[in-house]
């Protein structure tokens, strides 16, 4: 058995301990079980949690989030590859299977593509902040023209020259949270001086946030098209837009998109069914969408586990740094902590977090 953080129904303020839930067990050639030491706490715990009205009873019993995290590598199935047995005892950063009980436990079963070692000299705390954030930031740098990932024999490919002949100008709308400061961290410390990085926010500390991440200016959410070029020309070649695309906020994306521009979406909700793509089709500009579940749900489409090796080696090499909150304190991270009214757990769903929230997973 093993003690869980978890609900039989629906609603955040059901969370509850339990100390007498199975213990995993691998049961196919790729799984791994890991004891849980941090978990990655993210805005999508709240969503999965808060799916239906509050009350109404989880469809198979206890239910347990938690996306991603890191741990020790305990036991491994015994069909695994010698190369896969090398993981045992291992400490290593994991991203977790949606459809499967979550990291809000002491134990957890991961697939092993989606785990990676986690190099000497980088902190347990640190790497907890990868798997969703660090991998969606990731993702939606390379959908939108600024690959990151070192996956490719360490080559990553030459930014594309703006057709407006200026310097290359990414947008990151929503900016200050976990991914917005991984996306800037990460397009910084590849490109360098030969892009700018604009972020919106909502209040002088995110401002500040945004700025420490390596943004070069911040702007209100409310003031793109009146701070920004807008009309056929528009001034962001890249848009990484981290709210819901609301009509008025999509708007605002089209008209300071540059030709041949690329957006891309990771937030859904009622407005991703009623987008006017008109002045985007004008433009020739690209719109893509972002969940770092889909690759789980096709098959492991992408090389998930490398992507998160890619960040910590670039956090070993001291290109970036976790984005731990500074609001973020060990003692307070213990899951016994968090879970109390106005703990970490709340504080990320209340979405005005700046950088990065993990979970300790104690006895």
């Amino acid at each position: 058995m093993m003690k869980v953080l978890g609900t039989s129904k629906f609603g955040r303020q059901n969370l509850a301990f339990s100390t007498d839930h199975p213990k995993p067990t691998p049961t196919k050639p790729t799984d791994l079980l890991i004891r849980v030491l941090y978990t990655d706490l993210n805005p999508v715990d709240h969503h999965k949690l808060n799916m239906k009205p509050d009350g109404t009873p989880t469809p198979s019993g206890c239910f347990i989030v938690g996306y991603g995290g890191v741990g020790t590598v305990e036991s491994i199935s015994p069909d695994a590859t010698e190369n896969e047995q090398q993981l045992l005892h291992k400490q290593v950063c994991f991203l977790a299977d949606p459809r499967n009980d979550g990291s809000y436990a002491q134990y957890i079963v991961v697939d092993r593509r989606l785990v990676t070692v986690i190099p000497d000299g980088v902190p347990l705390e640190a790497a907890a902040c990868i798997p969703v954030a660090g991998i969606t930031a990731l993702e939606c740098l390379e959908k939108v023209g600024l690959p990151v990932s070192n996956s490719n024999n360490g080559l990553v490919t030459p930014i594309m020259p703006s057709p407006s002949g200026e310097k290359h100008r990414l947008l990151i709308v929503g900016g200050a949270g976990g991914v917005g400061s991984w996306a800037t961290q990460l397009a910084r410390s590849v490109y360098g001086s030969k892009i700018e990085i604009f972020c919106t926010t909502g209040s002088q500390e995110s401002n500040d946030w945004c700025i420490k991440m390596g943004a070069d200016a911040t702007i209100s959410h409310n003031e793109v098209e009146t701070q920004l070029e807008t009309g056929p020309k528009g001034s962001c070649d890249s848009i990484i837009c981290l709210a819901e695309p609301t009509t008025a906020l999509f708007a605002s994306l089209a008209e300071v998109l540059r030709p041949y521009g690329k957006i891309c979406l990771v937030v859904a909700g009622e407005g991703i069914k009623a987008l006017d793509m008109s002045f985007v089709f004008f433009k020739c500009g690209t719109v893509s969408t972002e969940t770092v579940f889909s690759s789980i749900r096709c098959g492991y489409y992408i090389d998930q586990a490398s992507e998160m090796c890619s960040i910590l080696e670039a956090i070993k090499q001291g290109r970036v740094t976790a984005p731990l909150s500074d609001a973020w304190e060990e003692d307070k991270s213990d899951w016994k902590n968090a879970v109390e009214k106005g703990g970490y757990i709340d504080m990320v769903g209340s979405g005005h977090v700046k950088g990065k929230l993990v979970m300790k997973i104690g006895e």
